[in-house]
């Protein structure tokens, strides 16, 4: 499947955020760099929902006495950091597919 100049350019930018100093391997190279820091942010991803399910818990179970509205707050920046993650992941999955059809 050909890549538009568009998807190539975006591409080309997530390189550049994903890789920062390491532009000068080769894409052969980068594809491990790559699969690594994917494995990383499925890590940070499991932690997240881990940390969610702990607070869901000590507020369903009454076991801490913080006001409800931090619960919410908590929530709510553990759900974005979760959603941040999962865009991040499919970006560097989209950057190994260009990088294997490159090479």
């Amino acid at each position: 499947m050909a890549n538009s100049e568009a998807d190539k350019e975006r591409l080309e930018l997530y390189l550049e955020v994903h890789l920062r100093n390491k532009q000068d391997l080769t894409d052969s190279e980068k594809i491990p760099f790559l699969e690594k820091k994917l494995r990383s942010k499925t890590i940070h991803l499991v932690i997240n929902i881990a940390i969610i399910v702990v607070f869901i818990f000590m507020f369903a179970g009454g076991l801490t006495t913080f006001p409800e509205w931090f619960y919410y707050i908590l929530f709510g920046v553990f759900a974005l950091n979760v959603f941040l993650i999962h865009i991040q992941k499919k970006q560097i999955r989209s950057l190994i597919d260009y990088l294997n059809r490159k090479i």
